[in-house]
């Protein structure tokens, strides 16, 4: 039992400064990609493989810059009537720059 409980406690503590130092813009634009079905039929068929996650770090990639992410995710919520409002636009991209882009 004890060893149970410690490896709880070990798993807990082990992943709580990810997760403590993780940036809330982050967080939030990852919760709307997921309600909002991004990533979804629409990248999957457009990614490489089918993978939506090639669609971001492919060598031929669209995106060249932190703006024209801004801009690409603001086309793409358009295209799709995503329910992602305009001040909700700048988490969204925080979170793909933070998972995939990394533009500084």
């Amino acid at each position: 039992m004890w060893s149970r409980n410690f490896l709880l406690l070990a798993l807990l503590v082990g992943s709580g400064p990810a997760l403590a130092g993780e940036d809330d813009a982050v967080a939030l634009g990852r919760k709307l990609m997921a309600e909002n079905g991004c990533n979804g039929a629409c990248h999957q068929a457009k990614a490489p493989g089918g993978d939506p996650a090639k669609l971001y770090t492919r060598a031929d990639a669209k995106v060249k810059s932190l703006d024209g992410l801004r801009r690409q995710v603001e086309r793409c919520v358009a295209m799709v009537g995503a329910q992602i409002m305009p001040d909700e636009i700048d988490p969204v991209v925080a979170a793909l720059n933070h998972d995939y882009y990394k533009f500084k």
